[in-house]
Parts: structure tokens; sequence; C-alpha cells
């Protein structure tokens, strides 16, 4: 297992080490700065960004409607997503808003909100949005793969169908629901990020993505870019040690 371990991290570390030669030769060939920045451009952009306190504010805000949007996804996706589990005409009513919003591209998505709320209130629908779908079929996948046995078994002890859904359905649902979870949270970081980039909302990783390219500043962009990457590695990271560890 250890040397499965290290085999995988030094892959891992020549991977990137080839992608910064590449980035490297095409900066080479380009040679204009304001274009593509090289490598060591960005790593002194990088360290300029983390150094700064506003840095950590502008990641904290970010987290903070990602968090709050999530949140209410998982909250509204798992209860519907179990009674569509549970019920097939309630499946079948909540199965093309689910298509629908699984299918519309994520800059539709995004203009349109914004259009209808304004910058402040969309940057959590759309991440909302996006959401709410991965969860509402990952925990209805739960339900339909529970063992009928189990389901009969129960349903001769004629309980009621609130407890069966919460003592049978969500517990055995659960490993679905952390799938989805852990598949959503990289992504919903993401279109935030992008809604962020589009709304131009104050005090936001969007925000600083997008001043960096008004500002010509791309090293910033790239930084920024690394930062994200960073991010969204940390919290898969950490959803996945959650999922296996219950």
């Amino acid at each position: 297992m250890i040397s499965i371990a290290k085999n995988k991290l030094l892959l891992g570390i020549l991977s990137v080490v080839l992608l910064i030669i590449i980035w490297q030769f095409a900066a080479f060939r380009v040679a204009n700065r304001f274009l593509l920045p090289y490598p060591i451009d960005v790593w002194h952009a990088l360290i300029n960004i983390l150094l700064k306190g506003e840095t950590y504010r502008i990641i904290l805000h970010s987290f903070a409607r990602l968090l709050t949007a999530m949140t209410l996804a998982t909250l509204v996706g798992v209860c519907l997503g179990l009674l569509g589990g549970f019920n097939r005409f309630i499946d079948y009513f909540f199965r093309p808003l689910v298509t629908s919003l699984r299918t519309v591209p994520v800059a539709s998505i995004i203009v349109v909100i914004l259009i209808l709320y304004g910058s402040r209130t969309s940057l959590y629908i759309i991440t909302f949005v996006m959401l709410f779908p991965i969860i509402y079929e990952a925990t209805k996948q739960g339900v339909l793969n529970i063992d009928r046995s189990l389901i009969e078994a129960l349903s001769l002890e004629e309980e009621r169908k609130a407890y069966v859904l919460r003592h049978l359905y969500f517990p055995l649902s659960m490993p679905f629901i952390k799938t989805g979870l852990l598949q959503s949270i990289g992504l919903g970081f993401k279109v935030l990020v992008m809604a962020e980039f589009i709304a131009q909302s104050p005090v936001s990783i969007g925000n600083a993505l997008y001043r960096g390219r008004i500002n010509l500043e791309y090293a910033n962009v790239f930084a920024w870019t690394i930062i994200i990457i960073f991010i969204v590695i940390i919290i898969e990271q950490c959803v996945n040690k959650l999922k296996t560890h219950q």
C-alpha cells in the first residue's frame, strides 16, 4: 500500500512538472507576458496574492456562498429524492425539471437568473440550480437500490411512511447521497466562481479574476486559477475522507 501511494504521488509530481515544462515552452514561443505569462511570473503573483490578508477574506466570502447554496440544495435534493424514489408519481412530476436543469448550458442558466434576480441573490440560486439535480438523482438512485426484501419486511409491520423514510430509506441511501455530494461540491465551486465573474460580485474570487482580466494582469488570473484548483482539491479530499470514515 505504501509503495502504491508513493507511486501515485510520484506520478502526480511528474505530471505537474510536465505541464510546467509545456507551459514554459508555450510562453517562450508566444514571447509576450501579457498574453501568456511565464510560470515564474505566475509564481511571483501567487506569492503576492497569498501574502495579502484580503485574499483570505475573498476566499471566505466565496466559500460561505457555496456552503449556503449547497446546504439548501442538499436539504431540498435529499428530501425530494427520497420522495421520488419512494413514489414514482413524484419522480414523474419532477423528472422534466431535473432533466432540463441537467441539460441546459451553465452559461444560459447564469445569464437568465442574473437578469431575473440581480447579482447578489442570483449567486445562491445559480449554485443551487446546478447542484440540486445531482443530489436529487443520487438520493433517488439510493432509494431504488435498496433491497426489496427489506422494504417488504418493514411494510408487513404497517409502519408509517414517515418512519420508513427516516429509518430505512434515508440511512440505506446515504452512500449514494455522499457520492452525489462528492460529485457536486467541486462543480458547485466552479459554477459559483463563474457566476461571480459574470456578475462582477464584490469580495469574490470571480471578481478577482475579472479585475485581473480588465487590468491585463494575466499572471494574477493564472495565480487565482491555481488557487481555485487547490481549493477544489482540498474540498474533495475532505469530503472523500468523510465518506470513507463513515
